[in-house]
């Protein structure tokens, strides 16, 4: 790319990234203004965050159960849905019938995702809020295992049916090497949406991460907060920001396979 080629990128670019930064400011300029009036009338921020608190402890002991009913429930529609359409294929018109099937069981696998998280949320809101080291605090973890082993039994079910349309796949959700032998396992297409899913999920986490770091400094001008949740933030952003950088060093070196 030649320097005047550059010089035009740039110039272009750089009218958007001033709007941006404008916006950026007068954006932290109007919170600032609504923080300084919370101190000035003096919003009781301890009787919010007991608020808050209150109704995460009521709402936790169920959020397990609920929420698997939910998902789960979800999780085993879309599934019958693609065992259906595979049962009933008579060898034609496959690329329909399989975007049909894929489409239901990545639906399968987008639910069993997000009730783990649910699950991991809850169990350790629990931990803060509600464990007793009683009857309830051995059902709840009952109930978190048993949702855990049914979303693995989920995605189980739902590789296992991807391999019956694609024989030449293999692995199994058990195996701790499940990732590397799927990878290897699918063709140069299939690889390559792998690869683009992969940098927009790369791209979206950190604009997310930018933006939960606003906020989480926003709040601690109006909650008391310690800074172990911006750590925490901050290591799983910076994690996956060298990890992207050594990983695309690594690759360079070996010709990009």
């Amino acid at each position: 790319m030649s320097k005047k080629k550059e010089t035009s990128e740039n110039r272009r670019a750089l009218p958007r990234f001033a709007l941006t930064m404008a916006g950026s400011m007068l954006a932290g300029g109007a919170i600032g203004f609504v923080v300084g009036l919370n101190r000035v009338f003096g919003l009781d921020t301890d009787a919010l965050a007991e608020g808050l608190n209150a109704v995460l402890a009521a709402v936790t002991p169920w959020g397990i159960p609920v929420s698997s009913v939910l998902t789960l429930g979800g999780c085993f529609l879309f599934y019958r849905s693609a065992a259906v359409k595979f049962a009933a294929w008579d060898g034609g018109d496959e690329d329909e019938t399989s975007e049909a099937v894929d489409a239901a069981l990545s639906r399968v696998l987008l639910l069993s995702a997000v009730q783990l998280l649910l699950n991991f949320f809850f169990m350790a809101a629990f931990c803060i809020y509600g464990i007793d080291g009683g009857i309830g605090a051995l059902s709840l973890v009952g109930v978190f295992l048993v949702s855990c082993g049914l979303v693995i039994f989920a995605q189980q079910k739902t590789v296992d049916l991807e391999k019956r349309m694609n024989p030449e796949k293999h692995g199994s959700v058990y195996d701790t090497k499940f990732q590397k032998k799927w990878m290897d396992s699918c063709d140069e297409s299939e690889r390559r949406q792998i690869g683009q899913a992969c940098y927009r999920a790369y791209i979206v986490t950190s604009r997310v991460c930018l933006e939960v770091w606003m906020v989480l400094v926003i709040l601690s001008l109006v909650f008391e907060m310690s800074l172990l949740p911006v750590f925490v933030l901050l290591l799983v952003w910076g994690v996956m920001q060298v990890t992207y950088t050594l990983e695309c060093i690594r690759l360079s070196k070996k010709g990009g396979t």
